[in-house]
């Protein structure tokens, strides 16, 4: 009993100590435009501190036998994200860094030339994916992250010639205050113009590239607090997972989907912070709520970098997409407690479905999970990895 009752105090030890590391609570704002639809189970933006984060705006295909074109779906979505930024009292040049998701990558080109007159000057960093399937039919979702002080925004622009040609209107990485937004880059070498015949090399070169850029924000890998990675064959996602995981020491997620632009099969994107940034690991056991963590079914990690938490994107178990995104969200909330902060802290939230048909049923668990002031939120189709039907990542910041 007494091993027990002292196994129980140094967790709670533990936990009032993480807690009381968190710097002081941003002021957090829920920004909704006027005349957004209120019934949504996720915001339209959430605003903390600076930094704001929004949610995916959709190009919507309208009605009829002829679906609306590229250039008049990018224009609704980038409109969208306009409507949100004004919203909070800003504009397209506080945006940072955004993540585009097209229903057909043929739709690429169409894409770029919308997107890119929105910007006078300089353009966000930028992630671009083909989805399985998104939300509506949508051809388009967009979702950004903006920062408020126009004075601490600047790019990041390696020597000439030492990254590939960017495929698209987009910064190789972008600074907000202390955090460095990362574009997705792939594995083409910049000498060479060639790509690596497996997905290890292919990381391996991406990573290469991405430690260019870094190197010339005056960072290193060990300054990376979260990756994502883009597979295309879910039989390399192993191999993505386990050469990225070699490289860099951070949370991450992986997802498989259809296309990536050019021949790349793999595309990685980080965030990191100033060495400056105080920092702190944390993680929670596997099976502390059941099932494996993430697909390399190992414990469940995160990382806080000043008052921002980024945590391993996770799945649950079940028979249905109910059970595991509530299991999904369970294990989330462990892991987020163990660094100090809680569900309420959470900013965005990123939903993988297998099946986009799943959504009303996740939408019903995203409410219960976030009854009010909820976070934003992005929300798209990817190929399924096992017996999975969904898998959640997130950031919290107070």
């Amino acid at each position: 009993m007494t091993s027990v009752r002292s196994a129980a105090w140094m967790v709670a030890a533990v936990v009032a100590m993480l807690t009381c590391a968190v710097p002081a609570s941003a002021q957090r704002r829920v920004i909704r435009p006027e005349g957004a639809p209120t019934d949504r189970p996720y915001s339209p933006g959430v605003l903390v501190g600076q930094t704001l984060y929004i949610s995916g705006q959709l190009g919507l295909p309208e009605t009829g036998p002829t679906p609306a074109a590229m250039d008049v779906q990018a224009r609704q979505a980038m409109d969208g994200v306009g409507g949100v930024l004004k919203a909070a009292g800003l504009g397209y040049q506080h945006l940072v860094k955004c993540h585009v998701y097209l229903a057909n990558m043929d739709d690429y080109a169409a894409m770029n030339a919308v997107y890119g007159s929105y910007f006078i000057d300089r353009v966000p960093a930028r992630t671009t994916v083909q989805a399985v399937a998104l939300p509506a039919g949508a051809g388009i979702q967009i979702a950004c992250i903006g920062y408020a002080d126009l004075a601490r925004i600047s790019v990041v622009r390696p020597p000439p010639g030492s990254l590939p040609a960017p495929l698209g209107p987009y910064s190789p990485a972008v600074w907000a205050g202390d955090t460095l937004y990362v574009s997705g880059m792939g594995g083409q070498d910049p000498a060479t113009k060639a790509v690596g015949e497996s997905v290890e090399a292919q990381v391996t070169q991406t990573v290469a590239n991405i430690t260019t850029t870094l190197k010339a924000a005056g960072l290193g890998v060990a300054d990376v607090a979260w990756a994502q990675g883009y597979a295309t064959r879910l039989e390399e996602a192993a191999g993505l997972q386990a050469t990225l995981a070699k490289a860099v020491d951070s949370p991450r997620g992986l997802v498989v989907v259809p296309r990536l632009p050019g021949p790349i099969r793999a595309e990685l994107t980080f965030i990191a912070t100033r060495p400056s940034v105080s920092g702190t690991n944390f993680g929670t056991a596997g099976g502390i709520v059941g099932g494996p963590a993430t697909s390399t079914d190992g414990p469940t990690r995160g990382v806080r970098r000043g008052s921002t938490v980024y945590v391993d994107a996770v799945i649950g178990t079940g028979d249905d997409v109910g059970a595991q995104a509530r299991q999904a969200f369970a294990r989330l909330g462990a892991l987020l407690q163990a660094g100090g902060v809680g569900l309420q802290d959470v900013a965005v939230v990123t939903v993988y479905l297998t099946d986009i048909a799943d959504l009303p049923r996740m939408n019903t668990i995203f409410k219960e999970t976030f009854p009010t002031d909820p976070p934003a939120r992005v929300t798209i189709q990817v190929q399924p990895q096992a017996k999975e039907r969904i898998r959640i990542g997130l950031i919290a910041a107070r």
